[in-house]
């Protein structure tokens, strides 16, 4: 924008909530410790903790890679005649989990080289295939005895090299600063002036480490904000919902609500920031933006998130903003189909931590895994297929990131009335070589009414236009960098239509090993064995001080505490000034006891502030009847559905034993149109349930 519009955006306050003051500054209870403390206890059996011998081998990986790019970078620097006097030298920084401190064992390393303005990205670090990628960090990687695997993907949004070196996956991005011919140790990426006369790619790579810094220092509390993001990572990977690409939850946005949460309550225990969590984001109306801060235009001539001034912004579903420059929608991915399966999971989430906190569930409640092949009887298959492993690693890293356009094809082509869920977690055929294929499942079903969208009627609804939207998409697959086409023959992509009784034996299996180890919690064996026992004593002393507490409690209520040992008081701070107990976990208020940014509701309240007594009163929706238990996830009967239940012959689409495929992929004589007897119609009898 020009000069006027940045200071403008600078100076008026953003007519936005920001929520930029704390709720409560009450400090947590012992019972709020006693759940805490039994929550660590629990994330220890979630696999969500890695051995202290990986992680030593992690940081002697990053010391190993960082050694060889100092070697690349002078042997490169030599070749363009920058002698070794000048000291050319590049920096390795972390950031994503690895750099938040909440990664687990096997988990990815993202990691950002920046090196000096004579070292290009495309032409020294990935190098080009017609000189045999000579001299490029791609071929040094390549060729070093740790290197397990390595493919270079420098047409992404985020160039970046994935390479396995001894046994760790790790992404590295890179980027050359014009200002440095060699690239100082004490480099401070959070300062703006790194990204001057940078372009588009470079800006988004640097902001990977700026965003989980500034994470960092926003955050009051990194011990309650590390375990509550352990255990909503666990949510929403047991609940289908961390795919960033697919329009869920990523690493970065799901920090961001831990931190904005943890920024209302600074004091407040992990339980209460996990309850917390689902209680103001279940509320939330997501037409307001989520910011750790305010935004600000630091005048870098960078595009920067504002629906004021792009008309466009205003009509992205989700906006939760990143807290460095340039501010950016970090959930522009999401659709309508996924917000609505947010919503749903939050709700979901709000009332099985009110149980727990009444006592009357353990924490794995809170992430019993989703019965994905049980909530719909409609489902499509997406197959990947390549004819050689290199192929099929670039092909399904491709489509996969393309899917949600199917999502919104699905969407666009039944005029709302059909919502597109897609499942996050792959298959593979054991019938089919593992290393060559893969299969993804979207459930469809009735979508909820958009606010302003008139409803297509009910009858039969053709997917058939957002197949073919989708074949040509993936089809039309050329490089950002060099204009070339990267689609080979024999990468294929085939949708499939089917009911939940025919899905494959090996998919229903499969999902029934997972909800049956959900159903009695089994966990993993800890990785870290002595951190866990020391994490179960702790549990143990908590419940045995939150146990005195009540009992000293029940004496002074019944005037018979002259023997008996008060509980420690904490510093508590009321939230309201008229002395009345704030409701926990919402959005913070103008004052007049409306909330800013978030919707009323009057179930599952605790009234309480954080840190208040534990004599408090949990309000908890009544029990549901067995028809609105039906109309939110499916039981074994085949006719109880999200959907209403239709007669087989209902469905007048592809795959009913009839051999009929929608192949995504072009046969070699180029794309044919489907015939109309292979269109993908699916009917339903009415809308979603009361």
């Amino acid at each position: 924008g020009g000069g006027a519009s940045s200071c403008a955006f600078v100076s008026a306050p953003a007519p936005m909530a920001t929520l930029d003051k704390p709720l409560s500054e009450a400090y947590p209870t012992l019972m709020d410790l006693k759940l805490s403390a039994e929550l660590e206890a629990r994330l220890h059996y979630e696999n969500v903790f890695e051995a202290p011998d990986e992680c030593a081998r992690r940081e002697e990986v990053l010391g190993e890679i960082n050694e060889a790019l100092q070697v690349w970078v002078r042997a490169a620097s030599a070749l363009k005649g920058i002698e070794d006097d000048l000291d050319p030298r590049c920096n390795l920084y972390t950031f994503g989990s690895y750099r938040l401190g909440v990664h687990g064992p096997a988990a990815d390393i993202d990691t950002l080289c920046i090196g000096p303005r004579h070292i290009t990205r495309s032409d020294d670090f990935f190098g080009s295939e017609f000189s045999d990628f000579a001299g490029s960090f791609y071929e040094t990687m390549k060729n070093h005895a740790g290197t397990d695997a390595i493919v270079a993907v420098p047409d992404a949004v985020v160039p970046e090299l994935k390479l396995v070196f001894r046994g760790f996956e790790v992404d590295m991005a890179y980027t050359s600063l014009p200002t440095y011919v060699s690239v100082p140790e004490e480099l401070d990426v959070c300062e703006t002036s790194v990204l001057q006369n940078l372009d588009d790619a470079s800006v988004k790579s640097l902001n990977g480490c700026r965003v989980a810094d500034q994470l960092l220092k926003l955050v009051p509390n990194h011990d309650a904000f590390r375990t509550a993001l352990r255990t909503l990572r666990v949510w929403a990977k047991h609940r289908g919902v961390y795919s960033n690409v697919l329009g869920f939850f990523g690493g970065v946005n799901l920090a961001i609500l831990v931190a904005k949460v943890c920024q209302l309550y600074p004091n407040a225990a992990a339980s209460m920031i996990v309850y917390s969590f689902f209680q103001l984001w279940d509320a939330w109306q997501w037409t307001t933006p989520v910011m750790l801060t305010p935004i600000v235009d630091e005048g870098h001539g960078l595009r920067v998130w504002d629906e004021r001034v792009n008309k466009n912004e205003r009509f992205q579903l989700m906006k939760i903003i990143t807290p460095a420059y340039p501010a950016q929608n970090s959930t522009f991915n999401v659709t309508h189909s996924t917000l609505s399966v947010l919503k749903s999971e939050f709700k979901k989430g709000r009332e099985a931590c009110a149980k727990i906190l009444l006592g009357k569930e353990k924490w794995p409640h809170l992430w019993q895994p989703v019965p994905f092949f049980q909530m719909y009887k409609h489902y499509l298959q997406v197959t990947i297929v390549a004819r050689n492993e290199g192929d099929f690693k670039k092909w399904e890293g491709w489509v996969h990131s393309r899917l949600r356009m199917l999502v919104q094809g699905v969407e666009q082509s039944t005029g709302g009335a059909l919502a597109a869920h897609p499942f996050p977690e792959k298959h593979k055929d054991p019938s089919k070589d593992k290393d060559l294929h893969c299969i993804y499942y979207l459930g469809l079903g009735p979508a909820p009414p958009i606010p302003g969208q008139v409803q297509a009627p009910r009858g039969t609804l053709n997917l058939n236009p957002a197949v073919e939207q989708f074949q040509l998409l993936v089809t039309n697959w050329v490089n950002r960098a060099d204009g070339c086409v990267v689609w080979q023959p024999g990468m294929e992509a085939h949708v499939k239509h089917m009911k939940r009784k025919d899905l494959p034996v090996f998919v229903v299996q499969a999902a029934e090993i997972v909800q049956e180890a959900g159903r009695v919690a089994a966990g993993m064996p800890p990785n870290d064995p002595e951190a866990a026992l020391e994490a179960e004593a702790k549990a143990k002393a908590a419940a045995a001080a939150a146990g005195g507490g009540v009992q000293a409690k029940r004496a002074r209520e019944t005037g018979n505490d002259e023997n008996v040992v008060d509980e420690p008081v904490a510093k508590r701070e009321k939230v309201e000034g008229d002395g009345e107990v704030a409701e926990a976990a919402m959005p913070a208020g103008d004052g007049d006891g409306d909330v800013k940014g978030a919707a009323t509701d009057e179930t599952a309240t605790v009234e309480r502030g954080i840190g208040e007594t534990d004599g408090a009163v949990l309000k908890t929706e009544d029990e549901k009847t067995e028809d609105e238990k039906t109309a939110v996830e499916i039981t074994d009967d085949d006719e109880t559905a999200d959907l209403v239940p239709v007669e087989d012959d209902d469905i007048d689409g592809l795959n009913d034993d009839d051999g009929d495929v929608a192949g995504l992929a072009p046969p070699e004589g180029g794309i044919t149109r489907t015939t109309s007897n292979s269109k993908i119609k699916v009917s339903f009898a009415s809308a979603l349930k009361k």
